[in-house]
This record gives C-alpha cells, sequence and structure tokens, in this order.
C-alpha cells in the first residue's frame, strides 16, 4: 500500500509541475535556514572534542561579588591560582596558565598582526594540539605557531629555528608547527609563545598578585577516578584562604569554580572575559529564526494544498464512492507531503551547496565542521525532513479526506474549505511585513557601507598609491620609487588613514600633573603633508630630516588642540606634551580636522611624530596619467629589492573602498531577505488562488454581463493589496526607527530619506502585485461558458 501510495504522489506531482516546484522551493527555503542552524549546533557540542581528557580538563572560574552584593563570573582567575592548585593538592596532575595577547610581529622582512597566548609547559599535556614538526615551545624566547601563521610570514619555507621579533618579547626562536586541529576549539590563537619568556619585575608581582582576577586563564587536569566534587570541595576553601589578607577597591571578594572542558561548548552563562565558545543564545536564535522560516512556508504549503482543493474534491468524491476509507486517502495526501519534503530537503541540500562558500557561512555559521560525510546528521535532516512534511500535509489530509461524495460530486460552486480567513490575512500581513522591515534595514546596511567607502575624509585619496613595507625598510624603496617617472612624492606612515587608526597613547601637557589625555600617535615624515594634501592651519611641517631628533616635532589636530586646552591654533605651535610621562616633543604645527580612522568614530586627538621604526606603508603620489604603468614600475622595484615576498600595493581609492566593503555579509543577508519574500509571495499567491476560485462563477458573470478584463483584474486584487499597504504602514515607520538606531552607532552617516523608504515599499509591491495579477489576470481571462457550464 505504501508503495502504491507513492507512486500515486509521485503522479500528481508530476501532473501539476508548477504547484509542486512552488512548493518544494518553498519548503526548501526553509529547511536551508534549519540546516545550517544544525550544523552549526553540531559544530558547537563538538568544540574541544580532540584533547586527550575532556571530561578530566577544567577550566577555574571566579566569581566575584561587588560591594552592591551582585555577582558576576569571569571566565579568568589569578595568575598564581595554577602553581598553587598543583602544587597543594595531589589529586591535580596537571595545570596551566593561557593568557591572550596580540600584537606585530615582525619576521622574514614581514611585519604582521598576531594573536598569541603565553602558556606554561602543561599546556602541551593537558591540550591535544598536534604539533606537525619542531617541538613544544617550553624554553624561554620560543614561540610556537599555527600553519596559518608560518604561511603568512615564511610561505612554504620551513620556519624551524628562525626567529620573531616582538616590540616587548624582543627576539624569539620557532620551535615548532602546530597541525591543523580536526575541529573548533575556544583558544583561539596564531602564536603559543613560552610563559618562561615573561621575567620582568611588573610579570613577576603580577604572577604572585591573588588581587588582579583578569589577567588569564587556569586550567587543570584532574588525575584519574578523581571525582570533580574533591576539586569543588577545595575551590572555596582555597579562595577564602588566598584572600583573607587581600584588600579589595571595588569588589567585596571572590571565589572558584570549575567548568568542566566537555561541557563548555556551547557556553550556557555570561562570563566576562569569555573565550571563543558559541553560546547557547546564539544556537537558540539560529535555530528559532530556522523553525519559524520553515513554519511559514509550512503554512504557505497548507495554504496552496487547500487552495487546490477544489481542483482534487471530485476525486475525493470518486474514491470514496469507490470504497476508499478516510484513513487511505489521508494516508495518500500526507504522503504526497513527505514526497515534497523530501525533494524540498534535495533542493534545500544543493542550496546549501550555493551558499556554503559565503565567508560569512564559513565564518559565523558552518566553517570547520564536518557533516558531509556524517551518516548521523543525514539520518537527523532525513528525520527532520519526513517529520516536516507528515505535520505541514496533517490539515491538508484531514480537511481534503472529509469531503462528502454527495456534495463534491453535485456541485463544487458552494464548497467552502475555510470559514474564516482574518488569520490569514494577518499572517500574509506579518510576513510582508517583516521582509519590508529587513529590506529597509539592509538598504540602510548597503547605503552606510558604500558612505563609508566613497566619502570625503578629509584627505587627498586620488592618485596615491598605498605600498606596504611588511617589514621591508622604508627608506632604500623610497628612494627608488621616487626616481621613476609620474612619482611626485612618496611619504611613509606607520598606519593608513581611514582603517583603525591605533597607537593610543596617553599624553600629558606636563609631565608632573593630571592633565592627560588619550591620543592616536602616528609616525610620519615629513612628506605626508603635501602627498595627503593635509592643511595646515598654524605653524609648519614637519622638518625633512633622516635623523632620530626630528622626532622632537610634532604635528597635531584641531581636536588635539581643543582636548589640551592650547587656545587657539596659532597659540598651541612651539607648546610642549610629554607621551607616556617620558617623551617631552614640541607642537611644530596645526593640522585641520580631518577624518584618519573609520567613519564609525569620532574625530579624536591626532599626534604625527618622526618614527622611521615604526613606517609600515609608503605613500606614494602620482601625477594624473597612467595608474597601470605606475603600478608595474613599482611593483617591478619592488621584485627587484624583495625578490621573494609577493606584492601587495594598492591605490588609496580601492584600499578605503574594499576596507568598508561588507558585500559578503550583504550577500548573505539579501539571500536570507529573498527567501522571506519568496515564501511572503507563495502564501500570498496560496490566499489568492483559492479565493479567485472560489469566486469563479461570479466572475463568469460579470463577464457574461460586459465587464473588461481590466475591472475583472481591479475586483480580485484590491482586496489583496490592501494587505500589502497595511503591511507598509506596519513596516515603514520601524524600519525607519531600527534603521536610524543602526545608523547612529556610527559617528557619520546616510540618512534614512524617502527615497530609501520608497525604493523599499515599491520593490515590495511590484512583487506583491505581480504575484497577484499572474493568478488573478489568468481567471479574468477564463471563458465564462468554463465556469457557469455546471450550473
Amino acid at each position: 500500500m505504501l508503495r502504491n501510495f507513492l507512486k500515486t504522489a509521485l503522479r500528481n506531482l508530476w501532473k501539476h509541475k508548477l504547484f509542486s516546484f512552488i512548493n518544494i522551493f518553498g519548503l526548501a527555503s526553509g529547511m536551508l535556514v534549519c540546516l545550517l542552524a544544525m550544523i552549526d549546533i553540531k559544530g558547537a557540542f563538538e568544540y574541544d572534542s580532540f584533547h586527550p581528557h575532556p571530561d578530566r580538563t577544567y577550566r577555574i572560574l571566579t566569581d566575584v561579588t561587588a560591594r552592591n552584593n551582585d555577582e558576576q563570573g569571569f571566565a579568568t582567575s589569578p595568575m598564581p591560582l595554577a602553581q598553587a592548585l598543583k602544587q597543594d593538592y595531589p589529586f591535580v596532575e596537571e595545570a596551566t596558565r593561557v593568557i591572550r595577547n596580540n600584537g606585530d610581529f615582525t619576521a622574514n622582512r614581514k611585519q604582521l598582526p598576531v594573536i598569541y597566548s603565553a602558556v606554561d609547559p602543561g599546556f602541551f599535556k593537558i591540550f591535544g594540539f598536534r604539533l606537525a614538526k619542531g617541538q613544544a615551545t617550553i624554553a624561554p624566547q620560543t614561540v610556537v605557531l599555527t600553519q596559518k601563521t608560518a604561511k603568512r610570514f615564511f610561505g612554504t619555507a620551513n620556519p624551524i629555528g628562525k626567529t620573531m621579533e616582538h616590540p616587548e618579547l624582543g627576539a624569539l626562536t620557532i620551535t615548532g608547527v602546530f597541525a591543523e586541529p580536526v575541529a573548533k576549539s575556544h583558544l583561539n590563537f596564531d602564536a603559543l609563545v613560552s610563559m618562561a619568556t615573561f621575567s620582568s619585575p611588573n610579570w613577576k608581582r603580577s604572577s604572585t598578585d591573588w588581587k588582579t582576577y583578569s589577567r588569564g586563564y587556569t586550567y587543570v587536569l584532574l588525575k584519574a577516578n578523581t571525582p570533580v566534587e574533591t576539586l569543588d570541595g577545595v575551590l572555596p576553601k582555597l579562595a577564602g584562604r588566598v584572600t583573607k589578607d587581600v584588600r579589595f577597591t571595588t569588589e567585596k571578594g571572590y571565589t572558584f569554580r570549575s567548568q568542566s572542558l566537555a561541557a563548555l561548548s556551547p557556553s550556557r552563562e555570561e562570563l566576562m572575559y569569555s573565550t571563543y565558545e558559541p553560546t547557547a543564545g546564539k544556537l537558540e536564535t539560529e535555530l528559532g529564526v530556522g523553525l519559524l522560516t520553515l513554519l511559514l512556508a509550512a503554512f504557505n504549503y497548507i495554504n496552496l494544498t487547500l487552495a487546490r482543493s477544489l481542483s482534487r474534491a471530485r476525486e475525493v468524491g470518486i474514491r470514496k464512492v469507490a470504497g476508499a476509507l478516510r484513513w487511505q486517502l489521508m494516508g495518500q495526501f500526507m504522503a504526497e507531503s513527505a514526497v515534497l519534503s523530501l525533494l524540498g530537503l534535495g533542493l534545500a541540500y544543493g542550496m546549501l551547496q550555493l551558499v556554503k562558500p559565503m565567508p560569512f557561512v564559513q565564518q559565523w555559521l558552518i566553517g570547520g565542521v564536518q557533516w558531509e560525510g556524517d551518516t548521523r546528521m543525514w539520518l537527523i535532516f532525513i528525520t527532520f525532513s519526513v517529520a516536516t512534511g507528515l505535520l505541514a500535509g496533517l490539515l491538508p489530509a484531514r480537511v481534503l479526506s472529509g469531503f462528502q461524495p454527495a456534495q463534491v460530486l453535485r456541485s463544487q460552486t458552494g464548497l467552502r474549505v475555510f470559514r474564516g480567513i482574518t488569520l490569514r490575512k494577518s499572517l500574509i500581513v506579518a510576513q510582508f511585513s517583516i521582509s519590508l522591515f529587513a529590506m529597509i534595514a539592509l538598504l540602510a546596511l548597503a547605503r552606510q557601507q558604500h558612505f563609508m567607502g566613497t566619502a570625503d575624509y578629509g584627505f587627498q585619496r586620488k592618485d596615491v598609491f598605498v605600498v606596504p613595507l611588511n617589514g621591508f625598510p622604508a627608506g632604500h624603496l623610497s628612494a627608488e620609487i621616487n626616481r621613476l617617472a609620474g612619482v611626485e612624492r612618496v611619504a611613509a606612515t606607520s598606519t593608513l588613514f581611514g582603517d583603525h587608526g591605533g597607537g593610543w597613547q596617553v599624553v600629558r601637557r606636563q609631565q608632573a600633573k593630571s592633565d592627560s589625555a588619550q591620543a592616536h600617535v602616528l609616525a610620519a615624515d615629513a612628506n605626508l603633508v603635501p602627498v595627503t594634501g593635509l592643511k595646515l592651519l598654524a605653524g609648519k611641517n614637519l622638518p625633512t630630516s633622516v635623523a632620530d631628533s626630528s622626532s622632537r616635532f610634532v604635528l597635531i589636530n584641531e581636536e588635539a588642540v581643543r582636548s589640551f586646552r592650547l587656545g587657539e591654533a596659532g597659540a598651541a605651535v612651539g607648546q610642549t606634551l610629554w607621551l607616556n610621562d617620558s617623551t617631552e616633543v614640541r607642537i611644530a604645527g596645526v593640522l585641520k580636522d580631518f577624518q584618519f580612522t573609520t567613519m564609525a568614530m569620532k574625530i579624536s586627538p591626532l599626534v604625527l611624530r618622526y618614527q622611521p621604526q615604526q613606517f609600515r606603508y609608503l605613500n606614494v603620489k602620482v601625477a594624473g596619467g597612467n595608474h597601470e604603468a605606475i603600478h608595474d614600475d613599482i611593483a617591478r622595484i619592488w621584485k627587484r629589492l624583495n625578490p621573494y615576498e609577493p606584492f601587495a600595493g594598492v591605490w588609496y581609492d580601492d584600499f578605503l573602498s574594499n576596507r568598508n566593503n561588507i558585500s559578503d555579509d550583504v550577500s548573505f543577508m539579501a539571500l536570507l531577505i529573498g527567501l522571506a519574500v519568496a515564501i511572503a509571495c507563495l502564501g500570498l499567491l496560496g490566499m489568492v488562488t483559492y479565493t479567485t476560485e472560489l469566486r469563479t462563477k461570479e466572475v463568469g458573470v460579470r463577464k457574461v454581463m460586459g465587464a473588461r478584463v481590466d475591472q475583472v483584474v481591479w475586483l480580485l486584487s484590491w482586496d489583496f493589496l490592501k494587505l500589502l499597504l497595511i503591511a507598509g504602514a506596519i513596516a515603514l515607520p520601524l524600519g525607519y526607527l531600527a534603521a536610524s538606531f543602526f545608523l547612529m552607532t556610527f559617528a557619520y552617516h546616510v540618512s534614512i530619506g524617502v527615497g530609501t523608504l520608497g525604493l523599499c515599499f515599491g520593490t515590495m509591491l511590484i512583487l506583491g502585485a505581480l504575484t497577484i495579477g499572474w493568478r488573478t489576470y489568468r481567471t479574468a481571462l477564463a471563458n465564462p461558458a468554463t465556469s457557469l457550464r455546471t450550473e
């Protein structure tokens, strides 16, 4: 019997190809979001699954009690804790500290940012990060790299034995390279540095300081067969003992508790200084969005199926007259629904293959998760798909199988499936409101992105070519480029304008007074002002010199004049400032304010200082002309002077455009919005189809009485167009408010005007009108003789 159900279902679906495709696409759209969520959930539970003893490994958390008795959990703990646990408690087999940090490392004539962690030797005993080559970082001044980091610095060359430079840590010898982990980890790093490298007096003090609990993380490995209750029993006592003589300033105190490595991901609580494990809230939100999308798709399937019920009513009547029982008819209709759902799963898998390479999907959802070869995942997918089909098909099956043969075989014109459609209309309004709201948000994001890439930052960006030095000395390369025809000037800087800025320092007007303010202190030479077209309001440019003595003079912007209360721009020239309480500099000139960071940040105090050791970029001002020839000439010079490193020069315009380009995220959002709009249009199509089927006789009578096609179309469409107008009335103000609040997070942003709202609303109206018009126009063209024949 099941075989007959499936055979009949396939024949019926093939007979109504368009209807079947619409339903399959709607279910596939909802399933796509659900599949992404399920794969991400699978990956979340696989975090840190490759470590040797996850059931015996624990992270020590710190629960801090504030003066007002509020409690807050910290993922971090005091630095002496690991040593105390290992020495004083015999059930602890191993303990390690992990300190996260980041900074610029220099190696192989490249200077690149690196996320690194300092670890004890016990790290390599507790965790299962395997080494592809070399040995662990245990001795002082040693470092181990990930494969990605090793490739960034050294390409395919063997990095073992080579050195890396860090401004604070000094020269570090590379002792090993990690293998690629088989799963994700909450510990995310590019390199690991031996904890023995730290030997400064400040470090020695912090390593015995029980008062500071936010510096690093503590992990312990318990001995085999040791229950966690043993550890949990000693942690509060240990906290009480070590804090007995500690005088806190803003806290009452703290206590410790353990967190199993096996239960660390997904995170079920909000911890301060948390690591990189996904949160349960994130996964619940993803699954909720997926189920909501699938629910809307299933509801639309019900609408479309019941809309076609009038055409299948006679089939039900004949089957019942022939002796079919109701449960057999229900089985037939639910088999069709299950087959549709499985076909939807197949289409959803194909759609998943299309979106899988998207950077957003790889970074935030399914990147690194092994799922395609997992039999359990496919069993879950298929079970989920069949269950979705059966649940979606249950209501149509009950309604269709309940038709009475006497009624449907006599006449179908009076047959009504729904007694009221207020709920269905409300859902259509909700679907289009959500779609329009999302469209407004997406367009606001895209416009802000375009604005940040093309806005006037207050400096010259046209005809300026940027060459990243990657650790290569600036002087020789600058001299070679200066000789090229078409090159006007070459300026060296530590960062690029329009980026994050960086170089935050505490700057004081007077060394001994508390008149400090934070400022961006960037390195630049005297050519920067003419190259970037900056305007000097007072004073003069930095002195042209290659001597470090030039670093005694600085340029500041108007915001720095205001922050340090230096009066007018002219009055600020000649005054002195103190950098980091130790370096006195003199103001040579004041620059007109310009946006040297991203548009998300307000203009802040800026200090430009000659520091050649920090130069990381060359800014080449060229005469208007053949940009391609200049690019090729500079590339040839680079290849001659630095043959083993790729050339990464870019025009400033392109840098700012790419810097603010989030088209990958926008593309994924556009995909989700497209699916939401498609589902909404399918729901509208179902309701229009059902209503026009009910009014077929009325249309026939009106046409016999002389009604034109356009009059019939308007008659049938107006009720549905009103739903779109109601959706617009709801979504437009909400979308405007949400987009405005989002844009307010940027210091400089576009405005949401009538044009943006009108474009989104017009798009929704066009899509809705096409959906309505296609079905009503077909009904209006029908031959009246056909619709009136049964009367």
